[in-house]
């Protein structure tokens, strides 16, 4: 869900009217056959904010998400693949970049992707990769051949890696939101505004190990207070202006707390 992604799908919303974007739930870790799971950049409790963000592209309408097992799919050829989409789906419309390949060893490219649309009686949309331009795309050190300056995932990771948080809002198209999920017991608490969690309460990718100042956190849907955050090898550690703040954070037996950052990290 980055700028790259929104553009794809914004125009596409724009242009047929439909709100229901698919996603096929795998990475690549498991598709080479990696044991461990990378972390999501966007925290998958959180996915429905960002596509509600996106209504105002939409008719005011929130798109909704249908998600397919990636094994389920992954030995179709092209021909089957859109099929499957036609007939077991019900899509009407398919929008896709410029690079986009599908089915079996992704033998299928945009171009075959709007030949078989058109069979099936499916509009097919192709958009344009968005290019970043604001980085040397050299500077990436991605091995991706592919890798031609377009914004990307890779992209998001390597600014994430850097602590580089302003480079990741403009890929993005906003701040980045790190969420944790602590239940009461798992809380540190140092002194009375500083308050500690394990690593390992955190859904999504956070950036790099270090300080950082003018960060905002969630607590709910309405409470939002400025802290600063120090991520650290274990823990991540939240301090807020005053013992007030904390009381909510801490009060609660289960609580998902959201942190926003403005600054890159020092």
């Amino acid at each position: 869900m980055l700028l790259q992604k929104e553009s794809l799908q914004k125009g596409s919303l724009q242009k047929e009217g439909h709100f229901k974007r698919g996603r096929f739930k795998t990475g690549l870790l498991q598709r080479v056959g990696c044991s461990k799971k990378r972390a999501p950049i966007v925290a998958e409790c959180d996915r429905k904010r960002v596509l509600s963000s996106w209504a105002p592209y939409c008719g005011n309408k929130i798109p909704a998400e249908y998600r397919i097992e990636f094994s389920k799919v992954r030995h179709l050829d092209p021909l089957q693949f859109v099929e499957k989409l036609s007939k077991e789906l019900g899509v009407c419309g398919v929008v896709a970049g410029e690079n986009y390949r599908f089915g079996y060893k992704a033998a299928g490219d945009a171009s075959e992707l709007v030949r078989l649309c058109e069979e099936y009686g499916m509009k097919a949309f192709i958009i344009n990769s968005v290019m970043d331009q604001n980085q040397d795309w050299r500077n990436i050190g991605s091995i991706d051949s592919k890798e031609q300056g377009q914004v990307s995932s890779t992209r998001v990771r390597h600014a994430l890696a850097k602590g580089d948080m302003k480079y990741v809002s403009e890929l993005l198209g906003r701040q980045h939101r790190l969420l944790l999920m602590v239940k009461d017991q798992e809380w540190l608490i140092s002194n009375q505004c500083r308050v500690s969690a394990l690593k390992s309460c955190m859904l999504n990718l956070p950036p790099r190990d270090a300080l950082y100042e003018c960060c905002s956190l969630f607590i709910g849907r309405e409470n939002v207070v400025p802290c600063r955050v120090t991520i650290d090898a274990t823990h991540i550690h939240l301090e807020l202006d005053d013992i007030a703040s904390c009381i909510p954070i801490i009060s609660q037996d289960f609580r998902c707390l959201g942190i926003e950052f403005c600054g890159s990290g020092v």
